[in-house]
């Protein structure tokens, strides 16, 4: 399966940063900067997952489409189900 960057899934809905954050800080409740998001999506191993579960929310995608870096909660679990479901 491809798994596309935060920031490619973003760029694919036609959305800036600025615009995100906005989403995010008035309809989802989650307090994040600019800079905070860009880091994210430059490394996304670290990112919590009330982020992560807002973004696929806003981004109508699902988590497994969006690589969260391989060291990440997100990417263990996806990882985890995979190999379950086999």
């Amino acid at each position: 399966m491809i798994q596309l960057s935060l920031r490619a899934v973003r760029v694919n809905r036609s959305l800036t940063l600025n615009e995100v954050v906005s989403i995010l800080n008035d309809g989802y409740n989650v307090s994040v900067t600019r800079q905070k998001l860009s880091e994210y999506e430059l490394d996304s191993t670290d990112v919590p997952i009330n982020l992560a579960k807002a973004l696929c929310s806003i981004y109508q995608v699902s988590e497994n489409y969006i690589f969260f870096g391989s060291l990440s909660t997100l990417s263990y679990t996806y990882r985890k189900d995979q190999r379950t479901a086999i």
